[in-house]
C-alpha cells in the first residue's frame, strides 16, 4: 500500500504518525533513550479528547513511536504534564530502586458540566521502560482547589532541597509544591501574579530549571507559555531569571521586565528533558500558534516539534543574564556535509532538496541590511539591521492558500529588536519542507516559523553575508 504523504511533511522535525499533536509532554532520558510523549489526538488531525502520544531516540532525529501511553478515562482527558525518573523509588510505587522507575505527571480534564472542580494532577507509572504505563490507584494525587485553570504539572528534582518540586498553572501564576515520596504534594508558594507578561489567558506548561554562565553564576530559569497577546501576534513564551530555594522563586529582573524565548510566531509549550546526559538542558516546542492551529496547510496530521535545541546562560551586552540558544549537536550531525560559498553581495543557493541548514556571518557597520529570502520568492522573508545599538530583525510572511482563518491570521510584517554591542553578527537557520528554525547572536535571539510556500525546496538568496556556509541533510 502507498503511504500518501502531505507536501509539507518534515523530514527532521518530529510529527505524530496521523492526527493531532500539540504540547510536548513526560521528556525523560533513560537507558540511552530519549523519551518525547506527547498531547495526540489519533482520531483526528483536529484537537479532541487529549490522549498522550510516545516516541522514543537514540539521537533526537529519528523517532520510533510507540504505542499510546495513557487514554481519557472517568476521570476526563489527559492534558499536559510531564516526566521523571524515581530512581530511588521514593513513591514506593516500584520494587526497588532502579534507573527504569519512569513516572509522568499529568492534569485529568473533565468539562465543568461533569464536575466543578474539573482539572486535577495524576500520576501514571511504568516499570518496563515506558512501553506500558499504570496509572496510580489513589489518583488525583492533587485535587483542585477550586481554580478554574489548574493544569500541567512540571515535576523536578532540586538537590539542594532534597526534594521533589511541582510547578502547576494557577490561573495566571505558577504554584509552586514540594514533596518527598511524589504522591503527597504540599503548596509553598506562588509567582508571577505582578510579573512579566499577562494577557487574556492562563500562563501554561510551566518549566523550570538552573543554568551556570561560564563565570560560574548559576541561575534559575522558569518558563511559561502566553496562550495569545504576545508581541508576534498569538502564543508565545516569555522566561524568567531568577534564584529558587527550592519552595520559593525571586525574579531578578524588574517585574515589568518581558524575556521573550522566541520572537517567532510558532514556538509554544516549551519543555526540557529530565536526565539529559552531560548536564545539558535540552529542549524542544510546540511548532505552531494557537491562532492558526487548527488549519495549517497538512490534511494526514497536523502540527509538528521544533527541533531540539541546547539553553545556556549568558550575559546580554548590559551584563544581565539572558538564555542562548543552539541546535542540539545530534541535529547538527545530521548537516556534515559543509560547502562554503564564494564571497559575494549576494549569494544564491539551488538546494537540492527542501531541508538544509545554513550558517554565516554579518558585518552591519555600514548601514547594510542583511537579508533572507527563501522558497524561490521574490521578497525576503527576514531582514536583519542594526541601528544604533539595537539589531532589528524584521519577519514578513504570506498566504496563497484558500483557508480563511489562515488568510487572516497566518501572513505578518513585524520587527523586534535587541540591544546589542556589535554590529558584526553571526546567523544559523535550518530550513525542513517550509519550517524555519533561526538563530542569531550566538542563539541570543531566536525565531521560529511556519511557512507554507509553493515550492518549499525552491531557491535561496543571502545579501550581505560572509563566510556563508550550506549543508545539505544528511540521514546517515
Amino acid at each position: 500500500m502507498k503511504i500518501m504523504k502531505d507536501k509539507f511533511t518534515p523530514n527532521i522535525h518530529f510529527k505524530a504518525p496521523f492526527g493531532w499533536l500539540n504540547d510536548p509532554n513526560g521528556l525523560v532520558y533513560a537507558n540511552e533513550q530519549w523519551h518525547l510523549l506527547y498531547q495526540f489526538h489519533p482520531m483526528s488531525n483536529i484537537w479532541g479528547p487529549m490522549h498522550w502520544g510516545h516516541a522514543v531516540s537514540d539521537d533526537l532525529v529519528n523517532w520510533i513511536h510507540c504505542p499510546i501511553a495513557i487514554a481519557p478515562d472517568e476521570q476526563g482527558a489527559m492534558f499536559s504534564g510531564s516526566g521523571i525518573i524515581d530512581k530511588n523509588n521514593d513513591s514506593g510505587l516500584f520494587d526497588g530502586p532502579s534507573d527504569n522507575n519512569l513516572v509522568i505527571f499529568y492534569t485529568a480534564s473533565l468539562t465543568q458540566a461533569e464536575q466543578d472542580d474539573f482539572q486535577t494532577q495524576c500520576l501514571a507509572y511504568s516499570n518496563d521502560g515506558g512501553l506500558s504505563w499504570t496509572k496510580y490507584e489513589h489518583n488525583p494525587v492533587i485535587a483542585n482547589p477550586g481554580l478554574a485553570c489548574y493544569r500541567d504539572p512540571k515535576v523536578l528534582w532540586v538537590e539542594e532541597s532534597q526534594s521533589w518540586v511541582l510547578l502547576i498553572t494557577h490561573g495566571q501564576s505558577i504554584g509552586i509544591y514540594k514533596s518527598t515520596n511524589l504522591t503527597h504534594w504540599e503548596l509553598c508558594s506562588e509567582f508571577g501574579e505582578s510579573e512579566g507578561l499577562h494577557t487574556s489567558g492562563p500562563w501554561e506548561c510551566p518549566d523550570m530549571y538552573p543554568l551556570t554562565a561560564e563565570d560560574g553564576m548559576t541561575k534559575w530559569i522558569l518558563v511559561v507559555g502566553i496562550g495569545d497577546g504576545c508581541e508576534a501576534s498569538g502564543s508565545g513564551t516569555q522566561y524568567f531569571v531568577g534564584d529558587f530555594d527550592g519552595e520559593t522563586f525571586i525574579n531578578s529582573n524588574p517585574s515589568e521586565k518581558v524575556l521573550y524565548l522566541d520572537n517567532g510566531r510558532d514556538y509554544y509549550a516549551t519543555q526540557s528533558w529530565f536526565n539529559a546526559p552531560d548536564n545539558k538542558r535540552v529542549g524542544i516546542s510546540w511548532m505552531s500558534n494557537w491562532r492558526y492551529a487548527r488549519d495549517t496547510e497538512t490534511q494526514t496530521f497536523r502540527s509538528i516539534m521544533t527541533l531540539p535545541r541546547e539553553y545556556s546562560l549568558v550575559t546580554n551586552s548590559h551584563g544581565d543574564y539572558v538564555i542562548a540558544q543552539s541546535f542540539a549537536s545530534q541535529v547538527n550531525e545530521k548537516f556534515n556535509q559543509v560547502s562554503t560559498l564564494a564571497e559575494s553581495e549576494v549569494n544564491v543557493i539551488q538546494p537540492p532538496s527542501s531541508v538544509y541548514k545554513l550558517k554565516g556571518e554579518l558585518d552591519l557597520s555600514e548601514e547594510q541590511t542583511a537579508e533572507i529570502t527563501l522558497f524561490g520568492e521574490d521578497k525576503p522573508q527576514v531582514t536583519i539591521e542594526y541601528v544604533n545599538g539595537e539589531i532589528m530583525v524584521s519577519s514578513a510572511r504570506s498566504y496563497l492558500g484558500l483557508n480563511e482563518i489562515l488568510q487572516k491570521e497566518f501572513p505578518h510584517n513585524y520587527s523586534f529588536s535587541q540591544e546589542h554591542n556589535t554590529s558584526s553578527l553571526d546567523v544559523e537557520l535550518i530550513v525542513d519542507n517550509g519550517s524555519v528554525e533561526l538563530l542569531v547572536c550566538g542563539g541570543r535571539v531566536s525565531m521560529t516559523q511556519l511557512y507554507f510556500p509553493e515550492k518549499p525546496e525552491g531557491q535561496v538568496s543571502l545579501s550581505h553575508w560572509q563566510n556563508v556556509q550550506f549543508s545539505p541533510y544528511s540521514p546517515q
